[in-house]
């Protein structure tokens, strides 16, 4: 069989989350960071008839760069991947070597529910590198004394919500109605945020967890308890 671009792009996301990875049967691809702060899920065009793991992923991945079109056949032990006359084996490792997703699913209430353009996101992370700043914060902004704006606005911001004299970075949002007088701060880390490059609508439980759902792929994201607050909402 072959990996398409797309799938192999989807890889390389999850190596940068987890750099073990345990496919099961089927068409879906799943991991969750080792503090299992994120966990990301995507769809791909392959179907996978073997159930497999890779202990090191951007090795495995080295591996098939040393193709250019390469054919994939997986096996009980191994994958032999070829093209022509080349040929290499790439032997499986334990599942207990990796931390893998838990069965269980998850879910996430839309207590706060927003869309999130790639473009906007993107300015927010380069802020965040260029300032140094830990956190992502979705809060509601209320109206200014002396100006008519009703109700709250949904704003995103990079941070440090540790440093009462932050310099920060903001973005409004379109998303949930928000009545006058809301009031919440969910802040979630940065370094959990290691996304594909597309649009997403974002849902936030006051439960603990964020959903990133795109069009390649959806990520749960835990949210930060200590650190936001949901009192009105």
């Amino acid at each position: 069989m072959k990996i398409s671009s797309e799938t192999l792009n989807v890889l390389q996301n999850f190596a940068s989350i987890n750099n073990g990875l345990l496919v099961g049967t089927g068409n879906t691809l799943k991991t969750i960071s080792p503090s299992k702060t994120l966990l990301a899920s995507a769809e791909v065009s392959e179907t996978f008839e073997t159930k497999f793991c890779i202990y090191d992923l951007a090795q495995f991945l080295g591996t098939v760069s040393l193709f250019d079109s390469p054919d994939f056949e997986f096996g009980d032990n191994s994958v032999e991947i070829s093209e022509g006359e080349t040929k290499l084996v790439y032997v499986y490792a334990d599942p207990n070597t990796i931390v893998t997703v838990p069965d269980k699913k998850l879910e996430c209430d839309s207590d706060i529910s927003f869309d999130l353009p790639w473009a906007e996101f993107d300015r927010l992370q380069k802020a965040a590198n260029v300032l140094g700043l830990p956190n992502l914060v979705i809060t509601a902004e209320s109206s200014r004394a002396g100006v008519p704006r009703k109700p709250s606005r949904l704003v995103a911001m990079a941070t440090d919500v540790k440093n009462s004299t932050s310099n920060n970075f903001k973005v409004n949002l379109d998303g949930s109605d928000l009545g006058e007088g809301s009031s919440f701060k969910a802040v979630i880390k940065f370094d959990n945020l290691k996304f594909l490059p597309d649009d997403y609508h974002v849902t936030v439980s006051t439960k603990g967890v964020s959903l990133f759902s795109g069009t390649k792929a959806e990520y749960f994201v835990a949210v930060e308890q200590n650190e936001s607050e949901f009192n009105n909402i």
